[in-house]
């Protein structure tokens, strides 16, 4: 029973040992938690490859673009964000060249430069699709994470590039409906395909499809260097289509830089020939210059200081109103431009917008080119489409007041936003009389 009576002095040494032991252990715990904690917050995935959480995205979630019958024509996939803390990355060589295997376009050269620069941040390459991420992250390198982004997608491609835009490599928009989007409805952070609001255009994208492909037919066929088009409602303002070639694919951001992609019809500003009579002849009808019958001098030269206007294609010494828009006669015009005068021209033009740009929703439209001091030479010119240079869209936006009762219409190409409120700019006798004269000019004439 000796065993059994041992004294606390003799079994102090041995609480003493455990004691020691257990501040040892404590301390190398303790070590080892501390360097736990900080290979954590400096790298996640040292032993294995991770997807960044949702909280990590980079990329700006956006609305769904529909065209008018429900078609998608812009919306956001899932993409991923390789990126790398080159400072744990172990053999940044055998990295690389795996990298480069696995993704195609990546350079060996400047991934290995990045792997090896002894930071702790560094993008690898954005946008890569699913399966390409799934790639990598077979490859178990130690150091990199895949973060998931939202990254727009146009299905139509090049159909639509003028009217839609593209964004950059942060999903944010740089042109077109893209861009207002921004301004309107501020895209918020969050899961790729948040389509909290579905944004509804006017365009009806079969007939985009049909005028892009006609464009493309005239262009090869007259060698011309662009080519372009706009299908509106005259009542509405909603724009069915617009087509400016060349464009590009905004799936492929980077072509948009590419010369000659601007949208010509928004952005240039043209002096669009004889097109511009029907403006001198709605603005004889309107001020009660001149009735569609009223004849006019078109044979006999017209003389103005040093300057001598003909009409080489007159077939009679006079011609009515009418046959002076709708045959196309220089001298008819300039006769009732000049009949008009320079004040009232400039006054007329600026009241259905072609004397100053217009915004839309793809963006401004081109500053008109007029002149500072409206001579009566200006006039005379003017009043058959030349010394005036405007957009083809502005040109189309006033053209549809002359021919819808005299009414003012601003374009649209987002069905819920407001139409344009009612403003008469024109009689409606004047714009019965210009759609009768336009159809027959289409019927019997130049507009054949």
């Amino acid at each position: 029973m000796a065993f059994l009576a041992d004294t606390p002095a003799s079994n102090a040494p041995g609480r003493g040992r455990r004691a020691l032991v257990a501040v040892v252990l404590f301390a190398a715990f303790a070590t080892v938690s501390a360097r736990l904690v900080s290979l954590a917050s400096d790298l996640p995935n040292i032993n294995r490859f991770t997807f960044a959480d949702n909280a990590q995205k980079q990329s700006l979630s956006r609305p769904d673009i529909i065209d008018r019958n429900g078609q998608i024509l812009a919306t956001d996939i899932r993409v991923y964000w390789l990126q790398a803390n080159p400072s744990v990355v172990s053999n940044a060589d055998e990295a690389a060249e795996q990298l480069a295997d696995a993704l195609s376009g990546l350079s060996v050269d400047e991934t290995r430069t990045k792997l090896k620069s002894g930071s702790r941040f560094a993008w690898i390459k954005r946008g890569l699709t699913p399966r390409e991420a799934a790639a990598v992250h077979d490859l178990g390198i130690p150091g990199l994470t895949l973060v998931e982004a939202p990254q727009r997608f146009y299905p139509a491609a090049e159909t639509l590039s003028h009217v839609l835009g593209h964004t950059d490599v942060d999903n944010k928009g740089l042109a077109g409906l893209e861009r207002y989007i921004d301004g309107q409805y501020a895209p918020t952070f969050g899961d790729a395909g948040d389509t909290r609001r579905t944004l509804r255009s006017t365009i009806d994208l079969r007939v985009q499809h049909v005028v892009r492909s006609e464009l493309a037919s005239a262009l090869t066929l007259y060698r011309a260097k662009a080519a372009g088009a706009i299908l509106m409602n005259v009542n509405s303002g909603d724009v069915l289509a617009l087509s400016s070639l060349p464009d590009f694919d905004p799936n492929k951001r980077d072509n948009a830089l590419n010369a000659n992609r601007q949208n010509r019809l928004v952005a240039d500003t043209y002096e669009l020939g004889s097109v511009f009579k029907a403006f001198t002849v709605a603005m004889a009808l309107d001020a009660g210059l001149a009735g569609p019958r009223d004849q006019f001098d078109i044979a006999t030269p017209l003389q103005i200081n040093r300057f001598t206007l003909r009409d080489a294609h007159a077939k009679s010494q006079f011609a009515s109103v009418e046959n002076i828009l709708i045959h196309s006669s220089n001298t008819g015009a300039a006769r009732l431009g000049l009949k008009a005068g320079p004040v009232r021209q400039k006054e007329f033009l600026s009241r259905i917008g072609l004397l100053s740009p217009i915004e839309t929703q793809i963006g401004r439209s081109g500053k008109p080119l007029h002149p500072d001091v409206w001579r009566d030479i200006n006039t005379a010119t003017i009043s058959y489409g030349h010394g005036l240079a405007t957009s083809p869209l502005a040109f189309a936006t006033a053209t549809a007041s002359l021919v819808n009762g005299g009414m003012k219409i601003q374009p649209r190409f987002l069905t819920g936003e407001p139409i344009a409120a009612r403003e008469r700019l024109i009689q409606a006798s004047t714009s019965r009389a210009m759609r009768r004269m336009m159809h027959l000019t289409v019927e019997l004439g130049t507009g054949r």
